[in-house]
């Protein structure tokens, strides 16, 4: 799921969603602030994606609204920024969330 303003200041629009994982949502980043969430390997990522082509107003908008964003996904693993869609990819993903594995403990 990728959400954004559009042309509003601060109403939040959702701008798709769909169910090919990491590669379908970096295709679909807008160069401008948004926010994503996407389950992948059994973690919840919140992406937060600041164009590095917008304003410095913007910006600061983006990363303003940033908390409450991770607020109303608060069953999140963990959050991730990037500023090129080049950089959502799954091997980024998986860095990310390597720390989030369980390893399995035999039981006695």
């Amino acid at each position: 799921m990728i959400i954004g303003y559009g042309t509003t200041r601060d109403t939040l629009l959702l701008y798709s969603s769909g169910n090919n994982g990491v590669t379908q949502m970096a295709a679909n980043v807008p160069d401008e602030v948004v926010f994503g969430y996407i389950m992948f390997e059994g973690s919840g990522v919140l992406v937060t994606h600041v164009s590095h082509k917008i304003s410095g107003v913007q910006r600061a908008r983006g990363l303003a609204h940033q908390k409450t964003i991770a607020a109303f996904f608060s069953q999140h693993d963990v959050t991730v920024n990037t500023s090129k869609p080049s950089e959502l990819t799954p091997t980024m993903l998986r860095e990310r969330t390597r720390h989030l594995a369980r390893k399995s403990v035999p039981m006695k």
